[in-house]
């Protein structure tokens, strides 16, 4: 006969998201300042280290970064990109946490710390593929100069990737993966002795 735990920790877990989620976005909106500056140094780092010369610049301006490059004209183009746009996730990925009973448990806590480690990887990743996309398009006539067409559909695909599939799907993915237990228990799926397991506390 099925255990009806599943059911009852899945009204739990139901119950729990909609706080979970004002929780998360509070604690972002706490961070954001701190994460913001070490987001746009990071992916100007990460950019320099796959470019010859090392010239992008990237700048924090109002929740934005301001992507240029150093070798050209002071009034030269610049890409102003709202950073929310590839930090967002984090918020979902933090009230899934939050919501599952039982995911802060000293158990699971370097497997959540590694998995946000991942999203914020992501996310340079993703402010690095905006660059790419910006200097073979974004530059007028030195970028038709510089770069081809098939270059400027790879880059724009890239973008694509992160802007859509990998920032819709990650955070659920990386939540999953990390708690795959707890998640296995709250839709059914675990064995019934873990299901049926006591809840540790911690």
């Amino acid at each position: 006969m099925p255990s009806p735990q599943p059911d009852a920790e899945l009204r739990r877990f139901l119950r729990r998201l909609p706080l979970a989620l004002v929780a998360a976005a509070a604690m972002w909106l706490a961070i954001r300042p701190l994460y913001d500056p070490f987001l746009c140094r990071s992916g100007e780092i990460a950019a320099r280290m796959v470019e010859f010369p090392k010239v992008a610049k990237i700048h924090l301006a109002e929740g934005s970064a301001l992507v240029g490059r150093t070798d050209l004209r002071a009034d030269s183009a610049w890409l102003k990109l709202p950073l929310t746009q590839i930090h967002f996730n984090a918020v979902p990925f933090l009230a899934l946490v939050l919501a599952l009973p039982g995911a802060l448990a000293r158990r699971y806590r370097w497997r959540v710390l590694a998995a946000f480690g991942i999203l914020v990887l992501s996310h340079i990743l993703a402010l690095v593929a905006n660059v790419k996309v910006f200097y073979a398009a974004g530059l007028g006539e030195w970028s038709r100069a510089n770069y081809g067409d098939a270059a400027r559909a790879f880059y724009g695909a890239l973008r694509y990737f992160f802007d859509i599939p990998l920032t819709f799907t990650l955070p659920l993915i990386l939540w999953a993966a990390a708690l795959w237990e707890r998640v296995a228990a709250l839709v059914g799926m675990a064995p019934e002795a873990v299901r049926t397991a006591p809840r540790r506390r911690g």
